[in-house]
């Protein structure tokens, strides 16, 4: 994650999640060892307050257990780029732990509240190699 640390410590205390959003651009080039077009992409990062929920999932077999459901607000930038919707993933760094953030829009809201808040984020977290 490239956030400078000045910045994660102007948001001291509650900066503890960094989100890195891999967008594509809209650019086309040809890979050269296949011929295929690709779509270029580019790393979008955001810092963010994040409240974890602990897994619920009671000794069940088949359960993830490294799963969170999480929810907060952006911290900077304040909104979402235009090109990430519900569903995408970022990788995550939230409180120390590696993982990914599946990102669910928060809808019951309305949009007119939207311009006065920083932008809301739920979705589930999961841990992918531990302590970073």
């Amino acid at each position: 994650m490239a956030i400078p640390a000045t910045t994660i410590a102007n948001y001291a205390p509650w900066g503890n999640a960094q989100l890195a959003f891999e967008l594509g651009t809209g650019v086309t080039t040809i890979d050269s060892c296949t011929g295929n077009t690709i779509e270029t992409t580019e790393i979008v990062e955001y810092l963010a307050s994040l409240n974890i929920q602990k897994p619920s999932w009671q000794g069940k077999s088949g359960v993830d257990e490294t799963t969170y459901t999480c929810q907060g607000r952006l911290l900077t930038p304040a909104t979402f780029d235009t090109r990430i919707t519900n569903g995408t993933q970022a990788d995550c760094l939230l409180n120390g732990l590696k993982g990914r953030l599946e990102l669910s829009f928060e809808l019951a809201m309305d949009a007119y509240h939207y311009g006065d808040l920083r932008q809301s984020i739920e979705g589930v977290f999961r841990v992918v190699g531990g302590i970073a």
